[in-house]
């Protein structure tokens, strides 16, 4: 029973760390860039941050697919979010000659912000997709540890 526990705790803290470190290059890469645009102050700003978000979903194969094993829908397909984004970026290319005193200019740049803070954040739902097993595999390799911890006192 103690081998089964020390290779359960073993297991659990390199799954954990790799899924920890997963969720943190998913974060990094889709999550905190959407929300830097969201926040950008003018237009080049959101321009560049938008691409870096497409660049970045494009770099963790978030195209297509959705973020949820089960129960899909057109909120969580990849798709539809990627052509979200895109649109955004064809938006900001047409807005971006205005000059920035218009009033145009700042109502184009409120209601793209207003679209960007609406965007589903997949990171969380495209880790659970493409490591699911690795979940069921650390509820199944705890067991062990726990039933050790559990018999020793």
């Amino acid at each position: 029973m103690k081998i089964a526990a020390l290779l359960s705790l073993v297991y659990t803290i390199v799954i954990g760390v790799f899924l920890t470190m997963q969720g943190y290059y998913l974060t990094r890469d889709v999550e905190s860039v959407a929300h830097r645009a969201q926040v950008a102050a003018d237009v080049p700003d959101m321009l560049e941050y938008m691409k870096k978000l497409r660049v970045g979903m494009e770099h963790h194969n978030m195209t297509t697919g959705h973020t949820a094993l089960i129960f899909k829908s057109p909120a969580n397909d990849l798709g539809k979010l990627v052509g979200s984004i895109d649109q955004i970026i064809a938006r900001l290319d047409a807005i971006k000659e205005i000059p920035r005193v218009e009033t145009t200019y700042q109502v184009a740049l409120d209601d793209i912000r207003g679209t960007i803070r609406e965007l589903e954040s997949p990171s969380l739902g495209y880790l659970w997709v493409q490591y699911w097993f690795l979940f069921l595999g650390f509820g199944i390799w705890v067991w062990p540890l726990w039933r050790f911890v559990a018999d020793e006192f």
